[in-house]
């Protein structure tokens, strides 16, 4: 990168990042409550069961692959060309070379999954009945559509991002969720089999996310003339070590998942109604700051200021520990109480909720480290190196598996969550020593040290609070008013230690 004395362009306003994560954070606060209640209704409606751990099975591959050529794929690939782009002034020429490329690979992927569905399902979930796993076979054939849904509402979303919107792309989700409720609760019982009920919920979210992206982002593909087939090749050379990357990680969900299917039925459940829970945190928090953080720190790579790109990754870290260190703790304090108000009712029994808080305890022994992969790995995108994700991922996912073998016998879906969580601590390590290494500098030590001692007494309090005054409270009860007294706590002393002038001012502290 070059020195700070070759920067040009303006300069990114003061204090815009902050903004741009609470902007972000909004959307996908919002569209992860919907998710949560998406949660709720499938374990009111189907609870830990073996109908849900086939559709869960079946929606697997899809959902992996919209992060591997959705969500994820669009982050690295795309938007660095298209910053880029825009900034040289051909801007929707590269849009809509994109577009066209993306959707003449999805129709074809589509079509195959599809094809192929009856050899890999079994791959999967090698330790179903034979009915279970032909019904999971039948769903995975009908869901395998949204993965195009999918990636053409993720490059819509990119766009929206590329000029500072991230409230309407975070938000986006939510109708997924909206049709898989819809799913759930009225054509569950309409369809036959009633599972087919779930997957009709679940294309037309999927078809709702395109539409409320897609108008907007049109705009950005008209202008300009000619196409940028060029970028396009490019885009592809930044994808596939992002794609090796990505399908690594996710070969921990698809263990998780493939071990699970050999103990007792609604297993599959109990991991997903715990991961769901990991994720609300992560998605919100960890994925607000590093969505927002990747346009600023392209910039930064672009116009080679080191310095720049420093105080944006610090910033980024900093904020990230503050938001995440708390709700990590609160999560943990108060993990059976909001399992048991959240899913303890109708087909879900007492047993699942036990079984869902122990995992949910083994996932958020990680929360931490993702939220640090999430920015670490945007980071090196930014510099143009993905190559080295997909390094730190597979060191992951060689921990992860061993992990799984080791403790599934001993915990099983507990000792399944804890791997997950234990091996994300190897990815974010290794990501930001080689960080460190291209640009050193950047570690908010006051920041995180701060948003330590505000979490510590925070954690102090509250399970002082649920050991005393809430002890005797229903499950509602005790996380409501937890969850009440963990804020007000963790606000109070974060504002005492100055934690929230540190964040803001964004700083290294080396």
């Amino acid at each position: 990168m070059r020195s700070a004395q070759d920067q040009t362009g303006p300069e990114p306003r003061r204090g815009s990042f902050l903004g741009e994560v609470l902007r972000g954070a909004g959307g996908t606060g919002l569209s992860r409550l919907v998710g949560l209640g998406r949660e709720v209704a499938l374990a009111h409606a189907l609870g830990a069961s073996a109908t849900y751990d086939a559709f869960l099975i079946a929606f697997l591959v899809p959902h992996l692959l919209r992060r591997l050529l959705g969500e994820g794929g669009m982050a690295a690939a795309f938007l660095p060309v298209y910053t880029r782009a825009q900034q040289a002034g051909h801007g929707p020429a590269t849009a809509r070379t994109a577009l066209v490329g993306l959707t003449s690979l999805l129709i074809p992927l589509c079509a195959l999954g599809s094809w192929l569905a009856p050899l890999y399902i079994p791959l999967l979930a090698k330790g179903f009945s034979p009915e279970k796993l032909a019904l999971t076979t039948q769903l995975s054939r009908w869901l395998f559509p949204l993965l195009a849904l999918f990636s053409l509402a993720a490059l819509a979303g990119a766009l929206h991002n590329a000029q500072g919107r991230f409230f309407l792309p975070a938000l986006a989700p939510a109708t997924l969720s909206l049709g898989i409720i819809a799913g759930a609760l009225i054509l569950y019982r309409l369809t036959s089999p009633p599972a087919l009920g779930l997957v009709l919920g679940a294309l037309a979210g999927g078809g709702a996310m395109v539409g409320l992206l897609a108008p907007a982002a049109l705009g950005q593909l008209q202008g300009g003339q000619g196409w940028r087939w060029g970028e396009l090749g490019e885009m592809g050379r930044r994808l596939l070590p992002v794609l090796g990357g990505l399908a690594v990680a996710e070969l921990n969900l698809l263990v998780d998942y493939r071990l699970a299917s050999h103990l007792p039925d609604g297993s599959v459940s109990v991991l997903q109604y715990g991961l769901r829970l990991f994720q609300l945190p992560l998605g919100v928090l960890a994925v607000s700051v590093a969505t927002a953080a990747l346009p600023r720190l392209a910039r930064e790579s672009v116009r080679g200021r080191s310095a720049g790109f420093r105080e944006a990754l610090a910033q980024g870290m900093g904020l990230g520990g503050t938001l995440l260190l708390p709700a990590l703790a609160g999560l943990l304090l108060l993990g059976r109480p909001v399992v048991g108000l959240l899913y303890q009712h109708g087909a879900f029994t007492a047993q699942a909720a036990a079984q869902t808080a122990q995992a949910l305890s083994g996932y958020l022994a990680g929360l931490l480290a993702y939220g640090l992969v999430y920015l670490f790995s945007r980071a090196c995108y930014a510099l143009g190196r993905p190559g080295v994700p997909l390094l730190a991922t597979a060191l992951t996912v060689v921990v992860n598996v061993g992990l799984d073998l080791w403790w599934v016998g001993w915990w099983g879906t507990f000792g399944l969550a804890l791997a997950t969580g234990v091996a994300g601590w190897v990815g974010a390590i290794a990501l930001g020593g080689w960080l460190w290494r291209q640009v050193p500098g950047w570690w908010p030590g006051r920041a995180l040290g701060k948003a330590a001692l505000a979490t510590g007494g925070m954690s102090l309090g509250l399970w002082g609070l649920l050991r005393t005054a809430l002890d005797n409270l229903s499950f509602a009860g005790q996380a409501a008013a937890g969850t009440l007294a963990g804020l007000i706590l963790y606000g109070f002393l974060a504002w005492s230690l100055g934690l929230w002038r540190e964040v803001e001012v964004g700083k290294p502290s080396s």
